[in-house]
C-alpha cells in the first residue's frame, strides 16, 4: 500500500498519447518510482489487496522483491553501446576519433526516484575524473542525458572512458561489478577506443 500511494505512482495506459501496446504492459500498467522495470507489474487487468508481500514467479525463483534502482550512467557516444539503439538518429553518427581534434562524449544516467546531481568522465581508466554537462531531465523520474569531449594527443594513443554518476543525495554510483541476479546489476561503464 506504502509504494502503492507514492507521489508519482501511476497506472498507466497510455505511453505518448497511444494506448500501451502488449509489449509495454497492455492493457494497464503500474508505474512506481524508484523500483527497477521489472518490478512494475504489467497486463493488469485488476488489483486485489491482500495482507502478505506477494511474491510473484521471478521472486519465488530468488530475485529481490526490493527491487530499488541503483545508479546507473552509460557511454552512448562514441561505441556501439547497446544504449545507443533508444536515441534515435544516433546510428547516423560516426565519430572519428582525429589526434588533435575533439571527440565527443555523451550518455545518459539514472538514480529512480533519486536524480542524478553529477555525472564524470575518465578517459585514462578511472585515474582521474573530469565533471560532464548534465541536461535537466523532464522530470524527476526521467534519464539525464550529459556530454563532455576531449582532445586526444597528436599521435596513436588508447583511451580507456569511464563513466560514473552521483544521485541527489550525494552517494556515487559504485564502481562494484554485480551481474543482475538477484538484486540487479552494477558497475561503471566503460568503453575503449
Amino acid at each position: 500500500m506504502e509504494r502503492g500511494l507514492l507521489e508519482g505512482t501511476v497506472l498507466a495506459y497510455e505511453m505518448n498519447l497511444a494506448p500501451l501496446t502488449a509489449e509495454h504492459g497492455y492493457p494497464v500498467r503500474a508505474i512506481v518510482p524508484g523500483l527497477y522495470g521489472m518490478m512494475n507489474p504489467k497486463w493488469i487487468t485488476e488489483i486485489e489487496v491482500v495482507a502478505d508481500v506477494y511474491e510473484g514467479y521471478w521472486q519465488r525463483n530468488g530475485w529481490t522483491n526490493d527491487a530499488r534502482e541503483a545508479t546507473h550512467s552509460f557511454i552512448a557516444i562514441p561505441g556501439q553501446a547497446p544504449i545507443r539503439n533508444r536515441f534515435m538518429n544516433l546510428d547516423l553518427l560516426n565519430v572519428n576519433i582525429v589526434p588533435g581534434q575533439r571527440v565527443p562524449i555523451a550518455g545518459v544516467a539514472f538514480a529512480g526516484d533519486r536524480g542524478i546531481s553529477k555525472v564524470e568522465v575518465s578517459i585514462d581508466g578511472g585515474v582521474t575524473w573530469k565533471s560532464a554537462s548534465i541536461k535537466d531531465p523532464l522530470s524527476k523520474y526521467t534519464w539525464v542525458l550529459w556530454t563532455t569531449g576531449f582532445i586526444p594527443s597528436s599521435g596513436p594513443g588508447n583511451y580507456k572512458i569511464v563513466v560514473r554518476a552521483a544521485d541527489k543525495t550525494g552517494r556515487v554510483q559504485t564502481a562494484e561489478i554485480r551481474p543482475p541476479f538477484p538484486n540487479g546489476n552494477t558497475g561503471y561503464h566503460m568503453i575503449n577506443i
